[in-house]
């Protein structure tokens, strides 16, 4: 097309584009891509300057990075990057909405029915929430059966987190508990009524996996949890981030109550299904 010269290819971690100033101002937004880099079954593609596609396991979505305000004449070779991360399932990507308005301008013909709006709220100052009952505590081995509990019905409430099995539940606690900086929120009988875990990657700590049980709701004991560990985070000097379901009431109400606000919000969208097997550049 318009005799553009394609310039699509597959990159290492350790690419240049990730140090580049355009790609800097946007790291804590697209803080998945960092925080995956290190994976075994990376997929990497870029031109280097423009945009970049990762996608760090098949069951997971492919981020899309692009910088702000590109040129629209790469439009249909991102097009094509993104053709090659399409499987013979239904593939979700995550990007920005200036991407997604695009593609859907463009009458992208591979897009899907799937389509979740991803809040991205930040926090420099937080505001102190009511007063609740119980106690911030870490998270130890004894509380892996209720917690691996809190994990599979998490995910099967939450619209835009993959539906785990009891098995796999139980593999991300560990995994959580392994990492460190995974806490909850006991009420006055000392039982574990909300979860919330943060890790950290090139300065900035993103509060995830955030969870209260239905029966323990409306008593602000998410938003005591989430004030608590922003204060140590902001203290220990880190910029600090999240990613939200808007649809999710709960969990949004306790952000905005202890200081988050709006930064951006990405797109999470799907791709028709493809008979492809690998990732493959011509």
């Amino acid at each position: 097309k318009n005799g553009v010269i394609r310039m699509i290819k597959r990159i290492k971690p350790n690419n240049k584009l990730f140090q580049s100033n355009e790609f800097q101002k946007d790291k804590y937004k697209f803080f998945l891509i960092l925080q995956n880099l290190g994976s075994e079954t990376l997929e990497l593609y870029s031109d280097e300057e423009n945009y970049v596609l990762c996608r760090w396991g098949l069951t997971w979505p492919t981020w899309i990075w692009t910088k702000d305000n590109f040129n629209i004449n790469i439009l249909p070779e991102i097009e094509e990057a993104i053709d090659l991360y399409r499987l013979d399932v239904d593939t979700r990507f995550t990007c920005k909405k200036e991407l997604y308005d695009l593609l859907v301008k463009d009458n992208f013909e591979a897009l899907g029915d799937y389509y979740f709006e991803m809040g991205y709220l930040v926090c420099n100052k937080t505001i102190e929430p009511k007063k609740t009952d119980g106690y911030i505590d870490y998270v130890t081995k004894d509380d892996e059966q209720v917690l691996t509990d809190f994990m599979y019905n998490e995910s099967h409430e939450i619209s835009d987190v993959k539906d785990f099995s009891f098995e796999e539940a139980n593999k991300e606690f560990k995994k959580r508990l392994d990492a460190g900086n995974y806490y909850v929120w006991k009420n006055s009988d000392n039982k574990i009524v909300a979860q919330a875990f943060y890790n950290i990657v090139d300065g900035n700590a993103k509060i995830s996996g955030v969870y209260t049980i239905p029966e323990a709701r409306g008593k602000g004991y998410a938003a005591s949890l989430i004030y608590q560990l922003t204060n140590k985070v902001l203290k220990d000097g880190y910029h600090i981030s999240l990613y939200t379901d808007y649809k999710y009431i709960p969990s949004n109400k306790a952000y905005k109550n202890v200081g988050y606000i709006d930064d951006d919000v990405l797109i999470n969208f799907s791709c028709t299904t493809k008979n492809i097997k690998s990732l493959q550049v011509k």
